[in-house]
């Protein structure tokens, strides 16, 4: 009589629940709902972090220091819900201080780099 291994029949189990499992992630993705949380108003947490530390960032640089350019891309995004691909292209060593102090404060917040607006349409300037 031949046994079957319980290793073997752990790895059927799971080759069964794995591409299921996968479906309903790719649904949830599709949903734009958050992985872990579920939360389909996860861009909207997010631009109004973005916002937020936005606005602590702006007190702490001299006004007038960011290029209206600059500015605006990042308003045109916010205004935009934080939503598609925007160019706020540092061109200053102010900007890109700037750009780089809101890229860290950001990940601290759990936020990735590629929800950030900052970069140029013709790479680093």
């Amino acid at each position: 009589m031949m046994r079957k291994s319980p290793g073997l029949i752990t790895a059927l189990a799971l080759l069964v629940f794995l591409p299921t499992h996968a479906m309903a992630q790719a649904n949830t993705e599709a949903d734009g709902a958050d992985m872990q949380t579920g939360d389909k108003h996860w861009r909207a947490q997010k631009c109004a972090v973005y916002q937020e530390v936005r606005s602590e960032m702006l007190e702490e640089i001299p006004r007038g220091t960011l290029s209206p350019e600059f500015a605006k891309a990042e308003e045109d995004y916010i205004d935009n819900g934080c939503a598609g691909r925007a160019y706020a292209c540092p061109k200053s060593k102010t900007e890109l201080d700037y750009a780089n102090k809101m890229s860290f404060a950001m990940m601290s917040h759990g936020l990735s780099g590629t929800f950030l607006p900052y970069g140029c349409k013709s790479g680093i300037q």
